[in-house]
């Protein structure tokens, strides 16, 4: 009876550690989610309402390291530039600042031309990062169900 427990908790902690590896995809997927979103929502209000971008911030919830990152950019008034998530790489970073420093710089005009430009770019990245994470959360998990098979059959 025992060793059926250590088993089912061997089992546990690999498909557990598995989950754990794919973190950083998943918040690399739920970052451009919002990220995509966020570009959505300021081109249709640049087109239409033209409200002020902290009011915009502040009129809209986002979630996850996204949404940490706008309310620091709100509060800080756009001069903070924290885009130091692990899970991002250098150039998307300097894609990031580049784009967060364009927008609110111009008239209505320019800034539509501009976020309609960025959108194919942005749906890009949401896209990659949605594939990369379907694809290693099935290969963690395998791998984790696999390893803990492999150490419940050499417990038994």
């Amino acid at each position: 009876m025992l060793k059926l427990f250590l088993c089912t908790g061997v089992l546990a902690l690999c498909v557990f550690l598995a989950f754990l590896l794919t973190r950083k995809y998943k918040q690399r997927r739920d970052f451009y989610y919002n990220f995509s979103l966020f570009n959505e929502r300021l081109l249709n209000e640049v087109s239409y309402a033209r409200a002020p971008l902290p009011e915009f911030i502040g009129k809209y919830r986002f979630g996850g390291d996204f949404g940490k990152m706008l309310e620091e950019k709100r509060v800080g008034g756009f001069r903070c530039e924290n885009y130091a998530f692990s899970y991002l790489k250098e150039n998307e970073r300097k894609y990031l600042a580049d784009y967060f420093g364009m927008i609110g710089k111009s008239d209505a005009a320019s800034q539509k031309t501009y976020l309609s430009a960025q959108r194919a770019e942005v749906d890009e990245q949401r896209r990659r990062a949605e594939e990369a994470y379907k694809k290693h959360f099935a290969l963690y998990l395998k791998l984790g169900v696999l390893a803990g098979l492999i150490l419940v059959i050499l417990i038994v």
